[in-house]
């Protein structure tokens, strides 16, 4: 769902973190359990994940992190129930990585975790082949803040390939949220109604939730020498609150994580009362057949054929004009976006204007500030220092929407927009033209 830039969170972390970074490789356990969870190195005892629920289950501190000990293979669940005014946050991860994440505790206490307009405009409904969503109760104006939450749950991503059976994961991630405290995981709960099952007879498990809703923090590599040897440090964290909206390949609400790993929401396209608020899951560039299979896979119901949103469900079906349009829309896009990425393309006015024009037509409103970015380099490097100026400040408000007020690429713009014909683009396309 990200730019192919780094986010604002993984750069305050690396900066935290490199001087810390140590060159250890993980532990090895010493046994291993009879279902494969690995054993207490330390103290020789067996620890289980179904001791988080049995009565003798160890009670985690109120204060502070702590190491449940209770693990697979490299895995291990951490807790702490203090942290975010007490909300509280429990993760699955490797050593190396929980302590990354006690070592900045405090930004993890920023999160403000509330709704952001009072009253809420919205209401909780039913959304026709969807489930439980969100509409709107009034008119939402683009640039208005909806929400801030902090993370309950951070799972490392290579859980799910690095411990294959099933089992194993379930009850790990069982055991890390039933150490939430109550409120938070009365929170959490809600996300296990599955569409279509109103008796509650089959609730979804927390895996099913996390990669329903994968949102993602990266931490950074451990050690940097083996950066070829594994993917950074990614995780997937859950926000309960959050998940009250469901998926659209072109919504209408941003979010992106800020420093804190809080989520924010804003309205990136106007909403009319009774609209359907929603936010995208996945990356709305794909193509349609790849966007619909995933949220069949991991957002659909029983009776559910793929993505209902209108981009993928248009009148006429799959194989109609609509779709076929919009696929069209879609390719042409990505190919104008990479001829405006080099700076030496033979780019024009007209391939601009053009550019910006379909991604109005494709809805693409929270993508909007690469867009403009691009508009305002291609029309600097050609000399339009106007309208280099007018889509530099556009840029910097469609940026703070989908990145925040403090991204690496609102600043840049912000730059920009002060000093056009100062900037490094100015006739860049023309001098090297020799114009």
């Amino acid at each position: 769902m990200a730019r192919d830039h780094l986010s604002w969170a993984r750069v305050l972390l690396v900066g935290l973190l490199a001087p810390l970074a140590a060159a250890d490789a993980d532990a090895k356990a010493e046994g291993v359990s009879a279902d494969g969870l690995a054993y207490d190195t330390i103290i020789k005892t067996d620890i289980y994940t179904d001791n988080a629920t049995t009565p003798n289950a160890q009670v985690p501190p109120v204060q502070g992190w702590w190491d449940s000990k209770i693990c697979s293979g490299s895995f291990c669940v951490y807790t702490n129930r203090r942290i975010a005014n007490g909300r509280g946050l429990v993760a699955v991860t490797k050593p190396e990585h929980f302590q990354k994440l006690e070592r900045v505790e405090e930004h993890l206490n920023r999160g403000e975790n509330k709704w952001l307009q009072d009253p809420v405009p919205f209401t909780t409904t039913e959304v026709h082949d969807k489930g439980p969503g969100v509409t709107a109760t009034e008119p939402i104006r683009r640039g208005k803040p909806l929400m801030v939450w902090s993370p309950v749950l951070v799972v490392h991503k290579s859980l799910f390939e690095q411990v294959p059976k099933s089992k194993e994961r379930a009850r790990l991630l069982e055991a890390a949220v039933s150490y939430l405290p109550d409120a938070t995981r009365a929170a959490f709960d809600k996300q296990r109604a599955r569409p279509g099952d109103h008796e509650g007879t089959n609730p979804r498990s927390v895996e099913d939730i996390v990669l329903a809703h994968p949102y993602e923090i990266d931490l950074g590599f451990t050690n940097y020498r083996q950066q070829d040897e594994e993917e950074h440090a990614r995780h997937y964290v859950n926000y309960p609150e959050a998940a009250v909206f469901q998926h659209d390949c072109r919504p209408n609400v941003a979010t992106y994580i800020d420093a804190s790993f809080a989520l924010r929401g804003t309205v990136a396209r106007r909403v009319q009362q009774g609209d359907e608020l929603t936010v995208t899951y996945v990356d709305p560039f794909l193509p349609r057949d790849e966007r619909s299979g995933w949220v069949h896979r991991y957002r659909g119901y029983p009776g559910s054929k793929g993505c209902p949103c209108s981009t993928c469900s248009p009148p006429g079906g799959p194989k109609g004009e609509a779709a076929v349009e919009g696929e069209k829309r879609r390719k042409e896009i990505l190919q104008i976006r990479a001829e405006l990425r080099n700076p030496d393309s033979k780019v024009t006015f007209e391939m601009i204007e053009r550019f910006l024009k379909l991604y109005q037509e494709d809805r693409l409103h929270v993508k909007f500030a690469e867009a403009y970015e691009l508009a305002a380099l291609n029309f600097n490097y050609l000399g339009d220092d106007k309208r280099a100026k007018k889509y530099a400040d556009l840029a910097v408000q469609a940026g703070i929407i989908e990145e925040g007020i403090d991204a690496n690429n609102v600043v840049a713009m912000r730059v920009m927009a002060s000093d056009i014909k100062g900037h490094y683009s100015y006739r860049y396309t023309l001098k090297r033209r020799g114009q």
